[in-house]
C-alpha cells in the first residue's frame, strides 16, 4: 500500500515541486522495530539539532524548538521522515526539513529528498545557501554493504556575481528540492531548485531534470525547467537560466 509524507503547511513550491511527494511502502512485521534518527541543520557556527525515535514503516514528525549551539538566532525546526526497512544493511530515509524563523511564511532553509543510511554513519544529506543538513541513524553498522552506493549532485545557479549552490546526496529516480528565503531591507529574495536524477545507463550517464527560480522582490531573475546529461566524474555541464544567469550541475560518486 502506498503512503506519502504529510506535506509542510509552509512549503509552497511551484512547478515540479508542487508535485513533489515522498512515496513510501509500509512495512509489515518489521514496523514495530524502532531506531533513532539524529538531524542537524548548520549555518556557520549556529547549529540546530533534534533526535527522535523512528519506527520502521511509520512517518515521524517534529515541529518545535531544536537544541541550539553556536549562538545563532532562535529558530524553529520542522522535520518529517519515514524510515524504510533495511536492504543489504542500508536504510532508506525519506525526509523533509525546514528551519523557520519568527515569520514562518519565509523560512531561510527548506530541503527534501531520500538518502541511504548505515547505522552510526552521519551523512551530509543536503547543502544550500550556506546551510548544511546532516542526518545520522544511531546504532552500530554491520558489514559494509555491497549494494549500489548513492552519489552526490553539485549544482549552482550563478547570476552575475551572486551564486546559489545546492548539493544533495542522491538516489536514482528520486526527487530533491531546496528553497531559501533571505531579506535585505524590505527586499525578499527567494531561491528554489528541484532535481530529478534518472537511472543511469550502462556507461554511467544519466538524465538530470531540473526546475529553478530566483526571485528578488517582485522581479524574477531566473526561472525555467531543463535537462542535462551527466556522468559521475565527467565534470560540469551548464545551461542558461535567464538573463545573465547560468545553471551548472555535476555528479560525483
Amino acid at each position: 500500500m502506498e503512503r506519502s509524507l504529510v506535506p509542510f503547511n509552509h512549503m509552497r513550491i511551484t512547478g515540479l515541486l508542487i508535485l513533489f511527494c515522498l512515496s513510501l511502502c509500509l512495512v509489515g512485521a518489521a514496523g514495530a522495530e524502532s531506531w533513532t534518527v539524529k538531524v542537524k541543520a548548520v549555518n556557520g557556527r549556529a547549529a540546530y539539532s533534534h533526535t527522535q525515535p523512528s519506527p520502521l514503516g511509520k512517518q515521524t514528525s517534529f515541529d518545535g524548538k531544536p537544541r541550539m549551539r553556536g549562538g545563532g538566532p532562535a529558530r524553529e525546526l520542522i522535520f518529517n521522515s519515514f524510515l524504510n526497512a533495511p536492504e543489504d544493511g542500508l536504510f532508506r530515509l525519506d525526509y523533509q526539513v525546514e528551519v523557520a524563523d519568527k515569520s514562518r511564511a519565509r523560512p531561510p532553509f527548506q530541503a527534501a529528498g531520500k538518502i541511504l543510511l548505515r547505522p552510526g554513519k552521519p551523512v551530509l544529506a543536503a547543502e544550500a545557501g550556506g546551510w548544511k543538513f546532516i542526518v545520522e541513524l544511531e546504532g552500530k553498522a554491520g558489514e559494509k554493504s555491497r549494494a549500489e552506493r548513492s552519489g552526490t549532485l553539485e549544482t549552482v545557479l550563478k547570476c552575475g556575481r551572486v551564486s546559489y549552490p545546492a548539493n544533495f546526496v542522491y538516489l536514482p529516480d528520486e526527487q530533491y528540492s531546496a528553497v531559501l528565503y533571505s531579506q535585505t531591507g524590505d527586499t525578499v529574495t527567494k531561491f528554489m531548485v528541484g532535481l530529478l536524477p534518472k537511472f543511469s545507463g550502462m556507461d554511467g550517464t544519466f538524465l538530470l531534470q531540473y526546475t529553478l527560480q530566483l526571485k528578488e522582490g517582485g522581479e524574477i531573475l531566473a526561472e525555467g525547467d531543463g535537462e542535462l546529461i551527466l556522468a559521475p566524474g565527467d565534470g560540469k555541464h551548464t545551461a542558461r537560466a535567464g538573463k545573465n544567469c547560468v545553471f551548472t550541475a555535476k555528479a560525483l560518486r
